[in-house]
């Protein structure tokens, strides 16, 4: 009996120090989106999921892009927004407990199809290094379709 209690009391230390906690005082980052802003080199990792609903078929790509170009540029219509590769629909806009993070999600539904797509974009200015993921999840009549891809560069 003991060594159960002891056992689940371990575990229970270790899932508390291996889980991501907030600060309840964090200390505020510094705004870097004037630095942020320009154009990365860098590789695409992607990976898309497709199954069908009339058949337990599915089928998966992965792959990698590299010497890939993306450009970063200020919102024109928000503030505390960027717009990726000039697409006003690829806005996110900043994170308020981290300043070097941007993120957008959003929900849409069109004839047989419905899903979300989402952006989030993490720079550390201490290497010029930009990491941009982006999720979507498709579901429609015929089947569904999960994309994610992950852009790793650095400013030119």
């Amino acid at each position: 009996m003991n060594k159960l209690l002891f056992a689940c009391l371990i575990s229970s230390l270790f899932l508390l120090t291996s889980c991501e906690k907030e600060e309840l005082n964090s200390i505020p980052t510094q705004d870097y989106r004037e630095e942020l802003i320009g154009t990365y080199k860098g590789s695409i990792s992607y990976e898309d999921v497709a199954q069908s609903k009339e058949s337990d078929e599915s089928m998966i790509i992965k792959d990698q892009l590299l010497d890939q170009i993306i450009e970063i540029t200020k919102s024109t219509t928000q503030a505390d927004a960027l717009v990726i590769n000039g697409n006003v629909l690829n806005l996110v806009t900043q994170s308020i407990s981290n300043k070097n993070k941007y993120d957008d999600m959003f929900l849409y539904s069109a004839q047989d199809c419905s899903g979300k797509e989402a952006y989030t974009l993490t720079f550390l200015p201490k290497t010029q290094r930009l990491v941009l993921e982006y999720k979507h999840d498709r579901t429609c009549n015929v089947g569904a379709l999960k994309q994610k891809s992950i852009f790793d560069g650095f400013k030119n």
